[in-house]
């Protein structure tokens, strides 16, 4: 009998995050495994084994205007009770936990997360240290049952695109260069990294910033800094506020010699895993995430920022990915295979699934 996973979201949502597609594409590859696209319609009609899989409820609340929230709050409470009722197991993957400057943050503390612990029947988390943070924050989450599955990589995204060019490092102009992409928000630190490059001696490097910025909490400091750029310094700064396409985002990174990600409040991090992907060694903020990343890829491709990211950190990171880009070395992601994310995944489906019948 086959099992069913109602995925909300599925792949609708593939051209901001492929994430969704990617998971359960390689679900419905292996033997008796359908997936949905979540709408009430089908929590309503689908029958036998079914799971309720669910990605951003916080985000699904935070993305209402005024009193929609309420609207979207009754309408989540009302698609976990039709689960309960059907007895669909409910499961999370943990992308994020509650986030400084959400718009609705003081109503998600008291009338979403407590209710939604006691209502989520298995979490899965991407990295061990987003699941202590979890269980610090909120304790009775050590009691819900759980599984670490880490971030897949994103090769399949781009190993069939056409017409993306190599880098032309041999050129007497080219400049190395500096990348920063995805949501601009305050907490990610962009500002930090233009301030660092501009203690660079100009004229070396390059910088580009490409992502839009976030209009719940944009990072006002960064635009400061950019609307007040050196004349001499202009030309060796690139800032496209828009989110890129894949064939884009996979040029911008071919074309750069480290991608950096500040970050000072992140559990996981799909951009770190994309830019890896690619072959892009990446310069990242010391944290748990970040460790735990350059204990699974190694020291070669994820250098970690100690302290505030200044021209000396920067620096050292750009030479260091200079050269291992020249020896045209390609970091291991094995352990962030697809298949074996799937297998697990579905493993944990399963568990639920036989808990609930027991």
């Amino acid at each position: 009998m086959s099992l069913k996973i109602i995925a909300w979201p599925k792949c609708k949502n593939r051209k901001r995050n492929p994430y969704q597609s990617l998971l359960y594409g390689a679900v419905e590859a292996l033997p008796n495994m359908e997936v949905e696209e979540f709408t009430p319609v089908k929590m309503l009609s689908t029958s036998g084994k079914v799971v309720l899989h669910v990605h951003w409820p916080d985000v699904f609340l935070d993305s209402a205007i005024g009193w929609k929230f309420w609207l979207k709050l009754f309408f989540l409470r009302g698609v976990f009770l039709i689960a309960k009722i059907r007895k669909m197991p409910i499961i999370w993957t943990a992308h994020n936990l509650k986030r400084v400057g959400q718009r609705h943050g003081n109503k998600l503390d008291r009338y979403f997360w407590p209710w939604f612990g006691k209502k989520v029947d298995g979490i899965i988390y991407m990295t061990e240290a987003s699941k202590c943070v979890a269980e610090a924050s909120f304790k009775n989450w050590k009691n819900i049952p759980n599984v670490v599955i880490p971030h897949g990589h994103y090769k399949p995204i781009f190993e069939n695109l056409e017409f993306i060019k190599p880098r032309a490092n041999s050129s007497a102009e080219y400049l190395p260069e500096i990348l920063f992409f995805g949501s601009i928000t305050k907490y990610k630190n962009v500002y930090k990294l233009l301030e660092a490059f501009l203690e660079l001696p100009p004229g070396n490097s390059r910088l580009s910033i490409k992502g839009e910025l976030s209009s719940n909490s944009p990072d006002t400091r960064l635009t400061e800094i950019l609307s007040k750029l050196p004349k001499e310094r202009k030309e060796e700064v690139e800032f496209q506020n828009r989110f890129l396409d894949d064939h884009e985002l996979v040029q911008a990174i071919t074309d750069c010699d480290l991608v950096v990600f500040p970050y000072s409040d992140v559990l996981n991090s799909g951009a770190a895993i994309f830019a890896l992907s690619v072959g892009r060694p990446i310069l990242a903020s010391n944290t748990a995430l970040f460790r735990e990343l350059q204990s699974l890829v190694g020291e070669d491709w994820v250098y970690l920022i100690d302290g505030e990211l200044d021209k000396s950190t920067l620096l050292n990171g750009l030479n260091r990915a200079k050269a291992l880009n020249t020896a045209k070395r390609k970091p291991d992601l094995s352990k962030f295979e697809w298949s074996t994310i799937a297998e697990q995944s579905t493993d944990f489906y399963q568990q639920l699934i036989a808990e609930r019948e027991k």
